[in-house]
């Protein structure tokens, strides 16, 4: 159930984030959300309203202010500061043979994912290493190969469990494979 709040807030509250709209990088589309968190942040402050203090349309208007201040300073904090943002990867563009796409999709996916820390390699490191694994995987008997493809995928003492053989079974199994990757120059990789 949505709790209401006493007119003069309501109209507070719309008044200040239509206002908010067109600074700190704020559009009109965002006009919504603003009041949103600002009612939120009414709502849950009510309970310290003391009459004694101010009336309760004060109270509402200090709470408003207060929330306006720490979203403007946070738009402003570090990577999120809406001043440093040139484009949107949202712009139209057209790509090099004349299709409409986004900014976003004219993004290198390789690039993004090795500065994101979602992949720790270039792309051409990768497709050799990919190799490199095939090749010693090749190589490998059948036990050894469903082995190291477990361990690709799980913990040594993971792949015990599942296997249900003792890490001690497992060791020299475990030392083989070991061994094979580092006669690879794979070691690095371990």
């Amino acid at each position: 159930m949505r709790q209401v709040l006493h007119p003069y807030a309501e109209n507070l509250i719309k008044y200040k984030a239509r206002r908010l709209v067109g600074r700190a990088g704020f559009v009109r589309s965002d006009q919504e959300d603003i009041e949103q968190e600002l009612r939120l942040d009414l709502l849950r402050r009510l309970s310290n309203f003391d009459p004694s203090k101010a009336t309760l349309n004060t109270f509402a208007d200090r709470v408003v202010e207060h929330k306006i201040a720490s979203i403007i300073e946070a738009r402003k904090a570090g990577l999120r500061d809406y001043r440093r943002q040139r484009c949107s990867l949202n712009d139209p563009l057209k790509t090099p043979d004349g299709k409409p796409a986004e900014r976003g999709d004219m993004l290198d996916q390789d690039a993004t994912l090795l500065r994101t820390g979602g992949a720790n390699r270039p792309p051409e490191e990768r497709v050799d290493l990919r190799h490199d694994i095939r090749t010693v995987l090749a190589g490998l008997p059948p036990e050894l190969r469903r082995l190291c493809r477990r361990l690709m995928k799980r913990t040594p003492t993971e792949v015990e469990r599942e296997t249900g053989t003792a890490r001690g079974t497992q060791y020299e199994s475990f030392e083989t494979l070991r061994r094979r990757f580092e006669k690879a120059r794979l070691k690095e990789y371990l």
